[in-house]
């Protein structure tokens, strides 16, 4: 993440600084791949991943936490450089959103019982995508009703993934792997951030810093305080203040436009999981029958053994 946030910015990208942290990665990545194959009990056992359902669910995991990482970083900037709203309304605004991912996260563990995994992802994967699209039609003169409006259906859409494919996850193993299971999987979505986010924070700051440059070019370039190293300088009260307002106006404008193809970037990921949902199977949690044993009946319609999330 270091080669490509210091990348084409402050080094080359044939730059020996950039090369040598492209080095290191591969060869340390690969030393971390030949410990695992070869460990007793290694951290991500590779062998779990032969199961389709726990595969599948990381993949959509990694993926929609990529996604979803943009709406909760951008959703504020958006509020606060473009609308004006301050730092504290700008963070409070992201409540709508976590109330709709709250929500969904309950939806999805009721119906975990009544419906296949993947049928559920699916659902609220479209309802996802739909957020995310909706993000992209964001425009300075948009009011916060639409914005806090789009960002609940963004969170109804991801909220279901929380619970679901952390289910889904350890569905196939036994009691002595479910904590190994859960894990990886949490390992991966924050993994799926951690990179989202230093992606599109390189799209987004490019975007800005050639909209800038393409708009004051007969001006003689940016703005003093604007330039490439900060594009996102007119976050502050104090500099949006200084800046007179047709010239703010542009920025602001930049920024929005820089944010809104940030989304459009994170559509991507988004259809992609949508996409691996399909390969999770008919699966669903079964639940213990009146006798306190597992519904054997749910097991048949799966096609699996019988799995509890209650088993001792």
């Amino acid at each position: 993440m270091f080669e490509l946030e210091l990348g084409g910015n402050k080094y080359a990208w044939d730059s020996a600084a950039i090369i040598s942290l492209f080095s290191g990665f591969a060869v340390l990545f690969a030393g971390f791949l030949f410990a695992e194959t070869i460990a007793a009990d290694p951290i991500i056992s590779f062998q779990m991943f032969r199961k389709r359902l726990f595969a599948a669910s990381n993949i959509v995991g990694f993926l929609t936490g990529g996604a979803f990482i943009v709406a909760t970083i951008y959703i504020p900037i958006f509020i606060q450089g473009v609308m004006g709203g301050s730092a504290t309304n700008s963070g409070l605004l992201l409540l709508p959103m976590m109330l709709g991912t709250t929500v969904a996260a309950q939806m999805g563990g009721f119906l975990s019982s009544k419906m296949s995994y993947r049928n559920i992802m699916l659902i609220f994967g479209v309802i996802f995508i739909g957020g995310i699209f909706l993000l992209t039609t964001l425009t300075p003169e948009s009011t916060r009703t639409t914005v806090t409006l789009y960002m609940i259906v963004t969170g109804l859409g991801i909220g279901a993934s929380f619970s679901v494919l952390g289910m889904s996850a350890i569905h196939s193993f036994d009691a002595t792997q479910r904590g190994s299971a859960s894990s990886t999987m949490a390992f991966l979505r924050s993994l799926g951030m951690a990179i989202g986010i230093t992606v599109y924070g390189i799209i987004q700051r490019n975007g800005m810093t050639s909209k800038i440059n393409d708009t004051f070019a007969s001006m003689g370039g940016a703005p003093q305080g604007m330039t490439s190293d900060d594009p996102r300088a007119i976050l502050s009260e104090q500099a949006r203040a200084s800046i007179p307002g047709p010239v703010l106006d542009k920025i602001t404008s930049a920024l929005s436009s820089s944010i809104v193809q940030t989304f459009v970037w994170a559509l991507i990921p988004a259809v992609l999981a949508l996409l691996f949902t399909f390969m999770m199977g008919k699966e669903r949690m079964a639940l213990p029958g009146k006798s306190g044993k597992p519904d054997h009946a749910a097991a048949i319609k799966t096609g699996k053994p019988e799995i509890t999330l209650n088993e001792k």
